[in-house]
């Protein structure tokens, strides 16, 4: 069944590969609280990008909470055809189960290709307008994703634990950050402000949240 995406009524899952077995029921709590906040504030279609880990564990999340509102669609954006070959026995057979179940498949390139995976991940972003992303390293594919989806002007909230080592920041880079809850409890506000400190030269600093506006 093909799906319109729609923008304003779109979102799309960012996160690591590598989870904490230990973790895996908060964050899945987690996920299904945004799932549901989204809804409530007007998102009906949920694009996940098909990778093991959090991508996989979101995508069952919005297949659970599907079954109670079936007017939600699950879009899974693939980034090459061969994208499993290498998995695990488990891992293809869960990710096949969440393709049969899902109600668009897009198969980005039939091939691998370098950049296959940016291009994955950008194709979601501009198709979205709100971004739920489970990031605790800046660096990666998820941190490329997250700063994409910022400059692009999307909603963003992160799912990761407050007291996990989240949002260090390599001084190199960055600025301080700083971190709170937000209102809904289902994440928490991160206040980004870059201001690369190679530079001798007083740059303006800008501000970005991964708060929803208002």
């Amino acid at each position: 069944m093909k799906c319109d995406l729609v923008q304003e009524s779109t979102a799309c899952f960012t996160g690591h590969r590598s989870l904490s077995r230990a973790l895996l029921p908060e964050i899945r709590s987690r996920v299904a609280g945004a799932i549901s906040q989204a809804y409530e504030n007007g998102y009906r279609t949920f694009l996940c990008g098909g990778a093991r880990g959090f991508d996989t564990l979101a995508a069952l999340e919005v297949l659970k909470f599907r079954k109670s509102h079936p007017e939600i669609r699950l879009v899974i954006a693939v980034p090459c055809a061969t994208q499993a070959d290498r998995w695990t026995a488990e891992d293809r057979i869960t990710w096949q189960t969440v393709c049969d179940s899902a109600d668009e498949v897009n198969i980005l390139s039939e091939t691998y290709y370098n950049g296959c995976m940016q291009a994955r991940n950008r194709y979601m972003v501009d198709a979205s307008s709100l971004c739920l992303c489970y990031l605790v390293r800046f660096e990666g594919g998820t941190w490329s994703t997250v700063r994409y989806a910022l400059h692009r002007g999307l909603i963003l909230m992160n799912l990761a634990m407050p007291d996990e080592p989240v949002l260090k920041m390599r001084e190199k880079q960055w600025n301080c950050i700083s971190t709170f809850r937000s209102v809904s409890e289902n994440a928490h506000t991160v206040h980004l402000f870059l201001s690369p400190l190679q530079k001798k030269k007083k740059t303006r600093m800008s501000r970005c949240s991964f708060a929803k506006r208002n």
